[in-house]
């Protein structure tokens, strides 16, 4: 949807039986088919503020080779470094600091006799594997991948990382146990403490039974204070500095996807496609990103009902030009 001078000027969308979601890049199809080595799978891609690169990690499901890739804003590959996983691992995320690319080597792997998920690759939880994170340097021959143990887990969400002199800090969206299993419970937000001295690894949990959650991108890589996600069917802003929280409640039957930060010169503001079950119909909100409670200052009722997503972008026009 492009909003501009007040208004929102269009919207689009495309058949969710044809498509998989595309990310935030929309030159790059989230999943790629090379000619002779199958199908790629494509983690999240992020983007580093700084030199507005976008990287991802590619998977090839049944392998356990993976890639890192560098892409311009159009998409373009500019550079790419392979590497090896412990297992043919689903990576969906990846995390940057300013020197690491941080890799998720978790407790899910490419399973071709499993049934797919949703809009997830087929997958296994596999206890016994070794899960891990992996520091792999931004800048080939720097260094070597670095790996450290972790408890198992998955993760399809990461929200940032960032170097804190001799530790690595990583927060992301995590799951202690199978997604399939009965009852399993909400994700929660995990931090993981990594030491570069003694490669000691610490965990622990800032907020319980997280739907999603992102952070304003402009802090991607440093360290940031502010987290915006989504629990049932409350949007929320918590405080990691004062522990404090604020929240707007959606009412029943709604539901809201993945929040999008925006910061600019008229303010800071959040945007939520909200899903009215009952109704099937759809809007996107628009709060003031610190004063949730207050409700939306506005709102733009969508032609249809669209799902509430866990992967949402803004991209400014400066940047992006029309779309």
């Amino acid at each position: 949807m492009r909003i501009g001078d007040g208004v929102a000027r269009w919207y689009r969308t495309q058949d969710p039986e044809g498509c998989l979601p595309a990310g935030p890049v929309p030159a790059l199809a989230p999943r790629v088919r090379p000619a002779a080595s199958g199908t790629k799978l494509l983690a999240h891609p992020v983007q580093d503020p700084a030199t507005r690169e976008w990287h991802t990690i590619a998977t090839t499901p049944g392998s356990p080779e993976a890639e890192h890739l560098v892409m311009a804003t159009s998409g373009a590959v500019s550079r790419g470094r392979s590497f090896a996983l412990g297992a043919p691992t689903l990576v969906t995320t990846l995390a940057l600091t300013r020197d690491h690319v941080v890799v998720f080597d978790l407790s899910l792997v490419h399973d071709h006799g499993a049934e797919p998920r949703g809009l997830h690759h087929a997958h296994t939880w596999r206890a016994d594997k070794p899960a891990r994170l992996g520091l792999l340097p931004r800048t080939p021959g720097t260094g070597e991948l670095r790996w450290f143990p972790v408890r198992p887990g998955a993760t399809f969400r990461a929200l940032n990382a960032f170097q804190d002199g001799a530790t690595v800090v990583v927060d992301a969206l995590r799951h202690d146990g199978p997604l399939d299993a009965e009852q399993a419970p909400r994700p929660y937000l995990g931090r993981w403490t990594l030491d570069l001295g003694t490669g000691a690894v610490t965990e622990r949990r800032v907020i319980a039974a997280v739907d999603s959650a992102t952070t304003d991108p402009a802090a991607c890589g440093r360290e940031h204070r502010h987290v915006f996600g989504t629990t049932g069917r409350l949007v929320f802003h918590h405080d990691l500095d004062t522990s404090t929280s604020d929240a707007y409640d959606l009412g029943a039957g709604r539901r809201g996807g993945q929040p999008v930060f925006v910061g600019g010169t008229t303010g800071e503001w959040l945007l939520v496609f909200a899903e009215n079950l009952g109704r099937r119909g759809s809007e996107v909100l628009v709060f003031d990103a610190r004063r949730l409670g207050a409700g939306p200052c506005a709102s733009v009722l969508l032609p249809g009902a669209v799902p509430a997503a866990d992967r949402a972008t803004w991209q400014p026009f400066a940047e992006h030009g029309p779309l």
